[in-house]
């Protein structure tokens, strides 16, 4: 009992420290924990879909004929499928409320079922492959699928702003680039083409790619302007057109990503904010 009591604390403490840590940069319009408890949880439940599908590829990830192989089964068999199935957490059972209502909430949500699913994955290692590995996966990898997730969410928490025809591409492009880069990191870690040291430093840039969403998102959020204005609806005409900053984020326009756009005007339902 005391053996199970340690491995779930050492695989479920550091992904929800993380959560609360991610929680509180919601600085504007903050999000109720019970929703962000929801999405930890939906993400977590994910855990089994994921490993459903992943399972016909054990073999190809275990024994692969190549590494191109290896590397197109890390990127679409393990990259997309574990980064569709937060996706869908979210999607499912937060992204239509009325909480959600800027972009930073789209990153609170994706990073919080990111790190319920790191969570209980690590649940499954540590019992694997003992406390060590559940220990090190708990500070790092919680912190890799938080920054995964994270990129599809800022797509998210732009897409549901944006005119209703640019959502299935903002989302998409968020799902590809997370995946890509989930299944790049894996395959250099099965690969062995990473050190730890390597590894500890691609961690801290992903986090740093994390961290300039983070401020773009509040940089543009709605609620921002209302403090700065002293307006009561914070979608208003001095605020950046979300629209542009969905396309930006794909072009790098510098002058959109840092908010020197305009914000479409919307009512306080975000779908009728759609064109």
């Amino acid at each position: 009992m005391a053996e199970l009591l340690k491995l779930l604390a050492i695989s479920l403490i550091p992904g929800i420290l993380w959560v609360i840590y991610f929680h509180r940069k919601d600085i504007y319009d903050k999000e109720p924990a019970r929703l962000v408890a929801k999405a930890f949880l939906a993400g977590a439940v994910m855990i089994i879909p994921a490993g459903l599908v992943e399972a016909p590829l054990r073999g190809v990830l275990t024994n692969p004929p190549s590494l191109p192989v290896l590397l197109l089964a890390s990127v679409f068999g393990i990259g997309l499928v574990e980064e569709f199935f937060k996706y869908l957490a979210v999607r499912r059972t937060v992204y239509d409320l009325a909480e959600f209502n800027e972009p930073m909430d789209g990153i609170v949500y994706a990073v919080s079922a990111g790190l319920g699913f790191a969570a209980f994955e690590n649940v499954l290692y540590a019992a694997s492959y003992g406390l060590p590995v559940g220990i090190v996966r708990g500070a790092l990898t919680s912190l890799v699928h938080a920054s995964f997730s994270g990129i599809v969410g800022f797509q998210m928490g732009i897409a549901k702003f944006a005119p209703k025809s640019m959502e299935g591409p903002l989302v998409a492009r968020g799902l590809m680039t997370a995946s890509v880069l989930h299944g790049l990191y894996d395959f250099l870690l099965m690969t062995e083409l990473m050190n730890f040291y390597l590894t500890l430093l691609v961690v801290v840039l992903l986090y740093v790619g994390l961290a300039g969403k983070i401020r773009t998102a509040l940089h543009v959020s709605p609620f921002r302007f209302a403090e700065l204005y002293g307006k009561e609806d914070g979608r208003s005409e001095d605020s950046v057109e979300i629209g542009r900053i969905g396309d930006a984020a794909g072009t790098g326009d510098p002058d959109v990503l840092s908010g020197n756009g305009r914000v479409a005007n919307g009512e306080d339902d975000s779908s009728s904010s759609r064109r």
